[in-house]
C-alpha cells in the first residue's frame, strides 16, 4: 500500500451547497422530498470519509502497480477490488440514479460534489464507476422494458460495469469515419439483435477483473447505413452475453488485444477490443436505427461534466498537498527580511501567489461545478415547463465550459502545486507530479478542448436563437452593476462589468467573420472565447460567494474555524477577479489583432 495523502475537508463543500446555492430549495421537488439538509450533510461527511479510508490508500498503487494484461484479461491492482466493494455495496455508484433500479435518488449536485471529493482521493478508480454509470443511464433512457430490466440493476448494483466505445484507429475525434459494422438477421427471432464486427481503442476500462460482466456501449454501422456520423447505430453489447432471464450465457466473442502504456491515470484500464473476431459477437440494438450519435451525447455529455468533476478534484488534490507543504518546509528568509531568519515558504511572496492560485481556483472550479448541476437538476424536476427549458438551456451552454475550462486550468493549477514544492514536486515522494500526469488527459477525453469551443461557437451561441447566451451575459451585468459600488468590491465588480462586455465583443466579432467570409478567424479564437466566459461566470460566482461571507463573517468570531473561513473566501473573491479574471483582458487584446500568421506560415516552415 502506498503513502495516503487524502486531506480533503469538507467545509468549502457544504458552503457551495448550503449557503451559497441553498440546495435545500431542491428538498421541495417531489423526488428529493425524503431527503433532509442533515440527511445532504452527513451524505458530504461520509464521502469524505470513504475518500480517506477507502480510495486514497489505493492512489499511489494504481500509479505504480497499476493494470497489467496477458492473454485477453486486465489485472487491477489488489486494492480495487476493495474499493469496488465499499463503492457498490454502499450505493455510492448509482447515488443519483432512479430508485426502481437500485439508486438513491440524490440530486445531481450532491452526487457531483460527492464524486468530486472521490476523484480528490482517487481519479484513476472513479473512471471505471463513472462509465458505468452513464452506461446503465442511457439503457434507461432508451432502451426497452426488456433492456432495463436485463443491465440496469445489475450495472447500478456495481455487479456489472459498463464502457462507452466510440474511437478507433481511423476514428477519433471524427467518430462519423468509424468502420464497426453491424450485420442484422444473426437472430430471425428477434430483429433488434445484430452481429458485430469491428476493433476499438482507446476504450477507458474496456477490460478488468472488478465485475462479472462488462457492458459495452459500441457505436457501429448497420450495414448499407448513411455515411458518417448520419449513418452510427448504438449497441448494448455484453463481454458475455445476458440471457432473456438476466443470467449470464456464453462468452460474446469480445477480447482485449492490449491497454495502452500512459503517462498518468495507470489504474485506469485503456484498452483495444476486439468484436467478433470469430464471428460470434452479437449486440442489441438500443432504439431506431442512425441514431446511435444523438443517444450517445447523453453519455457523451455526462461524461464532459465528469472531466469537470475530476480535475476540480485533482486540482484540489494538489492544492492540500502543497499548502500542508509549504507550512512545514523551512527555507531561507523573505525578500523583505532578507537577512532575518529562513521561514516556512508559506511565508514566501511569490508561494502565497501559486497558493492563492490554487485556493481561488479550485474553489471557483468547484463552485462553477455545482452552479451547473443545479441547474440540471431544476431542469429535471421543477413543476414549471418553462423554468425547466431555462435551466435545460443553461445546461447546454455551460457543459463545454465546464469541461474544457476546468480541465485546462486544473492541470494549470497543478503544475502551481509543483512549484511550491520545489525540487520535491517532481519527485515520486509526493503526490503533486502523478496529479499533473493523471490530469492531463481531462483535456483529450470526450472530445478535445478545442472541439467543446467549436461546440460553444457553433452549437451553444445560438441556442433558442441565442437566448440563453443573452440572458446569461445580461444577469451577470445586471449583478456587476447592481454592488458597482460596493465598499469592499467595487473594484471587482468592475472588472466583472468589463469581462461581460469582452465575452459578448467575441460573439459580435465572430458573427461578423462568419458572415463576411473571414471565418478562419473563429477557429483561432474560439478556445480563448471560451475560456473568457468561463472565466466571467467563475468570477461572477467567487462574487456571490465573497458577499454572503462577508455577511456570515460579521456574525462570528474573526479568530474562530467560522470566521478565518469566510476570511479566507473574501480573500479567493478578490483574488480571482484581480489575477484570474483579468486574463480575459489579454485575450480580447488578442483577439483584436485578427492575426491569422499561423494559418499563414508555410507549412514547411513548421
Amino acid at each position: 500500500m502506498g503513502v495516503n495523502y487524502f486531506r480533503r475537508d469538507t467545509r468549502d463543500t457544504k458552503f457551495v451547497l448550503f449557503e451559497h446555492l441553498k440546495v435545500d430549495r431542491l428538498l421541495k421537488y417531489e423526488r428529493f422530498q425524503d431527503f433532509t439538509v442533515d440527511d445532504l450533510a452527513m451524505i458530504i461527511d461520509e464521502a469524505q470519509k470513504v475518500g480517506r479510508e477507502v480510495l486514497g490508500p489505493g492512489l499511489q498503487d494504481g500509479d505504480r502497480i497499476g493494470c497489467s494484461y496477458a492473454d485477453g484479461a486486465v489485472t487491477t491492482p489488489d486494492l480495487w477490488k476493495e474499493s469496488w466493494k465499499v463503492l457498490t455495496e454502499n450505493g455510492w455508484l448509482a447515488a443519483v440514479c432512479s430508485p426502481e433500479f437500485g439508486g438513491q435518488g440524490l440530486p445531481a449536485v450532491v452526487g457531483g460534489l460527492v464524486n468530486e471529493i472521490f476523484n480528490c482521493a482517487n481519479m484513476a478508480m472513479m473512471t471505471y464507476t463513472g462509465l458505468t454509470l452513464g452506461a446503465g443511464e442511457l439503457i434507461e433512457a432508451f432502451g426497452t422494458e426488456d433492456d432495463k430490466a436485463r443491465f440496469v440493476e445489475p450495472m447500478y448494483s456495481g455487479r456489472w460495469s459498463g464502457t462507452m466505445c466510440l474511437t478507433e484507429a481511423d476514428a477519433g475525434s471524427d467518430v462519423g469515419a468509424l468502420r464497426t459494422r453491424a450485420i442484422p438477421g444473426v437472430d430471425p427471432g428477434d430483429p433488434r439483435i445484430y452481429k458485430i464486427e469491428g476493433g476499438k481503442r482507446f476504450i477507458t476500462c474496456g477490460e478488468h477483473d472488478l465485475t462479472e460482466n462488462i457492458i459495452h456501449m459500441v457505436l457501429a454501422r448497420i450495414e448499407g447505413g448513411p455515411a458518417g456520423t448520419k449513418g452510427v447505430s448504438l449497441f448494448i453489447v455484453p463481454k458475455i452475453w445476458v440471457n432473456e432471464d438476466g443470467s449470464l450465457g456464453e462468452p460474446n466473442d469480445v477480447f482485449c488485444t492490449g491497454i495502452e502504456h500512459k503517462m498518468g491515470i495507470h489504474g485506469s484500464s485503456t484498452c483495444s477490443l476486439s468484436f467478433g473476431e470469430k464471428g460470434g459477437c452479437r449486440g442489441i440494438l438500443l432504439g431506431e436505427p442512425h441514431s446511435g450519435m444523438a443517444k450517445m451525447f447523453q453519455m457523451m455529455n455526462g461524461a464532459r461534466i465528469g472531466c469537470g468533476v475530476q480535475a476540480t478534484g485533482i486540482a484540489t488534490n494538489a492544492y492540500d498537498a502543497a499548502r500542508i507543504y509549504a507550512k512545514e518546509r523551512v527555507q531561507g528568509a523573505p525578500l523583505t527580511q532578507r537577512h532575518g531568519a529562513a521561514v516556512p515558504i508559506v511565508q514566501h511572496e511569490d508561494v502565497r501567489r501559486m497558493l492563492m492560485n490554487l485556493k481561488a481556483g479550485t474553489e471557483a472550479m468547484r463552485a462553477f461545478l455545482a452552479y451547473l448541476l443545479v441547474n440540471m437538476d431544476i431542469a429535471e424536476s421543477d413543476p414549471d415547463p418553462e423554468v425547466r427549458k431555462q435551466a435545460g438551456a443553461r445546461v447546454e451552454l455551460l457543459t463545454p465550459l465546464v469541461k474544457a475550462y476546468h480541465t485546462d486550468f486544473g492541470y494549470n493549477l497543478t503544475r502551481d502545486a509543483i512549484q511550491v514544492f520545489g525540487g520535491s514536486g517532481y519527485c515520486s515522494d509526493f503526490p503533486v507530479e502523478q496529479a499533473a500526469r493523471d490530469i492531463k488527459i481531462l483535456s483529450i477525453w470526450e472530445g478535445t478542448n478545442y472541439i467543446q469551443s467549436l461546440d460553444l461557437v457553433g452549437r451553444k451561441l445560438g441556442l433558442d436563437g441565442g437566448q440563453p447566451f443573452q440572458t446569461l451575459l445580461g444577469e451577470t451585468i445586471k449583478f456587476a452593476k447592481a454592488n458597482a459600488a460596493d465598499p469592499d468590491f467595487a473594484a471587482d465588480f468592475g472588472l466583472l462589468e468589463k469581462a461581460v462586455g469582452v465575452a459578448g465583443d467575441f460573439a459580435k466579432r465572430f458573427l461578423q467573420y462568419f458572415s463576411s467570409g473571414r471565418a478562419s478567424l473563429v477557429p483561432m479564437y474560439s478556445t480563448r472565447f471560451l475560456e473568457c466566459l468561463a472565466e466571467m461566470m467563475l468570477a461572477r460566482l467567487m462574487l456571490e460567494q465573497g458577499l454572503i461571507a462577508r455577511e456570515k463573517l460579521a456574525g462570528v468570531d474573526p479568530a474562530s474555524g467560522d470566521g478565518v473561513f469566510y476570511r479566507g473566501k473574501i480573500a479567493s473573491a478578490k483574488f480571482f477577479c484581480r489575477n484570474i479574471l483579468t486574463n480575459v483582458f489579454s485575450r480580447h487584446l488578442a483577439l483584436q489583432q485578427e492575426d491569422l500568421s499561423a494559418l499563414e506560415i508555410p507549412e514547411e516552415a513548421f
